[in-house]
């Protein structure tokens, strides 16, 4: 992970906290005079959201079918709410001393970040913002003039504005299947150890694997709730490595696969990896490892969240 990505963990973090107390933002309601011309007053209607800055970074946030994509994928919910949010109640807070605006806007050719907003084709708004300090400036296309904005009663989540990155916004599930959904799970690490787990009607059977052997008398409360796990498991974030580096341990031999098949067809599966800290002489990371995904991301998840899905065969058993 780079210095830049990290440097947003806290962001994030704040974010998501902030999520929880956020109230729907798809109002309807008309845009007042002290909100301008920077806020969107029906973010139903959005259909594309781009977000760039001046150092390479774009992402274009782009809803299909009432879902949100970034990057061809899911983009993740938390971080949609958090920004309709903004997009709706950014309003214009201070008006820029004459003598700063020169500042304001070196600052926004260095460091800033570009917002655009449309709806269909049509170009709703789009300005751009910088931070300084705990203030945040905004300076709409084709204006002179910056502004100090904000989102009122949310001071630190206007900041959601500096994710430029596609990475930021691309959904961190792994596994995300209701039982009702759910028709086989192949847990395997090349031990006695790996089992199947089928659906049988509306109960799940344990076998053996690869042998396929029935485990008599398994506990229908445990197998329950060992599905119940894969109603949501998330990773923690994409690993910046050069692809020489992930070929290198992706040829290593997993710690195990863990593969998903629901009632409809769909397959997910990933293959863990241990994790090295290089810079503590090649060490064991005691809590956070990689895994593959059938998408092809290599990603990093930590031991506590997954460890419920590390079963043995036999812990199925009464």
């Amino acid at each position: 992970m780079d210095k830049k990505q990290s440097k947003l963990i806290p962001v994030l973090a704040l974010l998501l906290a902030v999520t929880a107390i956020v109230v729907s933002t798809n109002s309807k309601s008309t845009i007042n005079d002290k909100q301008g011309t920077f806020a969107v007053s029906d973010t139903s209607a959005v259909t594309l959201v781009i977000i760039s800055d001046t150092h390479g970074n774009n992402v274009k946030i782009v809803r299909h079918s009432n879902q949100w994509f970034a990057d061809q994928a899911l983009a993740r919910t938390d971080l949609m709410t958090v920004l309709m949010k903004v997009l709706h109640d950014i309003e214009k807070s201070k008006v820029v001393a004459n003598s700063d605006i020169g500042n304001i806007v070196n600052i926004m050719k260095e460091d800033g970040f570009t917002v655009t907003v449309m709806v269909q084709r049509k170009k709703i708004v789009s300005y751009t913002i910088c931070f300084d300090g705990d203030l945040c400036y905004a300076l709409k296309e084709g204006a002179d003039k910056p502004y100090v904005v904000e989102v009122p009663g949310y001071g630190q989540m206007i900041t959601i504005l500096k994710l430029a990155n596609p990475a930021d916004w691309k959904s961190r599930s792994v596994f995300a299947v209701q039982p009702k959904d759910l028709a086989q799970i192949v847990f395997n690490d090349e031990t006695d150890n790996s089992f199947i787990i089928k659906r049988s009607g509306k109960e799940f059977e344990v076998f053996s694997y690869p042998v396929g052997l029935k485990i008599q008398g398994a506990s229908i409360e445990k197998v329950a709730g060992y599905v119940e796990q894969f109603r949501k498991k998330d990773f923690s974030a994409y690993v910046q490595l050069q692809q020489t580096a992930i070929d290198s341990i992706t040829s290593t031999r997993p710690i195990y696969t863990l593969s998903v098949t629901t009632t409809d067809g769909r397959e997910m599966w990933c293959k863990a990896f241990e994790r090295h800290l290089l810079w503590q002489g090649n060490q064991l990371d005691p809590d956070n490892f990689y895994l593959l995904l059938a998408n092809g991301d290599f990603v990093q998840a930590k031991y506590f969240d997954f460890d419920p899905l590390v079963k043995s065969v036999n812990s199925f058993r009464n």
